[in-house]
């Protein structure tokens, strides 16, 4: 049987000693090293070329695991990335899987749940059986679907009402209010797309909703 070489990337020690002694106690696994930041695990994967990542997403220094994983996924394709996280909404889920990872793995799922995933063949990325079936498929079916059409990046309704009020110079607290949503989910959202367009700042952002007609262009 092949070695599977892991890594651990969490901000919690304590999380990522359990963790340890769980994959170390299967046949085959074996965790070669640990980080707790997003910024040490990318140059760690580069360096180790693990055949698994187990990444938490929220981590309170450097990039979080999102991008990481992204980062992680454009300089060692072949490692595979399983996320790590307590948030099982959607908008959380398909900002992880549209980052290109392997699988999502909720921290209070039970150890055989965590190994079945490891051990899941590539392909299909891994998703959790509680996630309920009408989710799963959109999640699915959000992977399918081309990123962009004719140039142009392929946003979500929701997506693209908030970007509008974003280009508007909206805060992230005022679009919740006026959407009635939480601002974490602004946030999601935000993060989302950004990564969907590329922008790298808000400038950006503005710019495209110009483009695509999302805001009126002012009066010269």
């Amino acid at each position: 049987m092949k070695e599977i070489r892991i890594i651990l990337v969490d901000d919690h020690a304590l999380v990522r000693q359990g963790v340890r002694t769980l994959l170390e106690e299967e046949p085959g696994f074996h965790v070669v090293a640990e980080a707790e930041t997003g910024d040490d695990a990318i140059p760690l994967a580069v360096r180790e070329q693990p055949d698994v990542m187990l990444l938490d997403v929220h981590m309170p220094r450097g990039v979080d695991g999102v991008t990481a994983a992204r980062r992680i996924k454009e300089a060692v394709p072949s490692t595979r990335i399983f996320m790590l996280t307590m948030f099982d909404d959607e908008v959380h889920l398909e900002r992880m899987l549209l980052a290109g990872v392997d699988g999502i793995l909720f921290k209070h799922d039970s150890s055989q749940e965590i190994i079945s995933a490891i051990r899941s063949g590539k392909g299909v990325p891994y998703l959790p059986p509680r996630i309920r079936p009408e989710v799963r498929q959109r999640l699915l079916d959000l992977l399918k679907a081309p990123a962009k059409s004719q140039g142009v990046t392929v946003l979500t309704p929701r997506e693209t009402e908030i970007l509008a009020f974003i280009a508007q110079g909206y805060t992230n607290r005022e679009i919740a209010e006026r959407l009635h949503i939480s601002v974490k989910t602004v946030e999601a959202h935000r993060a989302r797309i950004v990564e969907r367009i590329g922008a790298e700042s808000r400038v950006d952002l503005i710019q495209y909703a110009l483009q695509h007609g999302l805001i009126a262009k002012p009066i010269q």
